[in-house]
């Protein structure tokens, strides 16, 4: 299987939720990668950072660009065994790489109002091309109005979103450059719903 995650908008937790959707999938015994087709490189030194403190990644994380990424389609698109995630860079051509690519695309995203209409353009690519979707809430605080009315503005534009919302953790940001430890903080949910959804297809 091939899940991008793409949003239009930097800084929503794509490197984050890359990184550690790819150690649930690699818990659940599923061949895996991770395709770093950022320029900026975060998801590869996320791996650089673990292997020089002697504890490396789960799973193998590559540069990649347009050619690197239909490879990939070719080996991993479909396939239920072999899982590749694509951290993707806010624009450039590599975003209809890996679209065309993907059996998934994950639009991770914050609450904020500049967020969701970011989030919004991005989904409208999504439903043009007829990519399967959904949108993950990251970084959120559960408590809140601002949580409350990002669901509902979703839910009215009959956007397609996870069940399960990333919560705002000090401890998940410490994780940045290492591998997770046991807990996922709500990842190991949204694989369970993201596997789910590629199996009904």
């Amino acid at each position: 299987m091939i899940v991008s995650l793409i949003n239009l908008k930097g800084g929503v937790g794509k490197t984050t939720s890359c990184i550690a959707l790819a150690t649930a999938a690699a818990r659940d015994g599923k061949e895996v990668v991770v395709l770093d087709a950022d320029p900026q490189g975060s998801a590869t030194f996320w791996a650089d950072n673990a292997e020089d403190n002697g504890e490396e990644l789960p799973f193998a994380v590559d540069a990649a660009n347009p050619a690197t990424v239909k490879r990939a389609a070719k080996k991993f698109k479909g396939d239920p065994g072999r899982w590749a995630f694509i951290d993707c860079p806010p624009n450039g051509a590599i975003l209809d790489a890996a679209q065309d690519a993907s059996d998934f695309v994950i639009v991770p995203t914050g609450t904020g109002n500049a967020d969701l209409v970011k989030t919004a353009e991005t989904v409208k690519t999504m439903e043009a091309n007829g990519r399967p979707y959904a949108v993950l809430l990251t970084r959120v605080l559960t408590n809140t109005n601002g949580f409350k009315a990002a669901q509902e503005n979703l839910a009215a534009g009959g956007i397609s979103y996870f069940d399960t919302a990333i919560r705002q953790k000090e401890d998940l940001k410490g994780y940045f450059g290492l591998p997770f430890g046991s807990a996922l903080y709500g990842y190991d949910d949204v694989y369970s719903e993201l596997r789910e959804a590629l199996n009904g297809r």
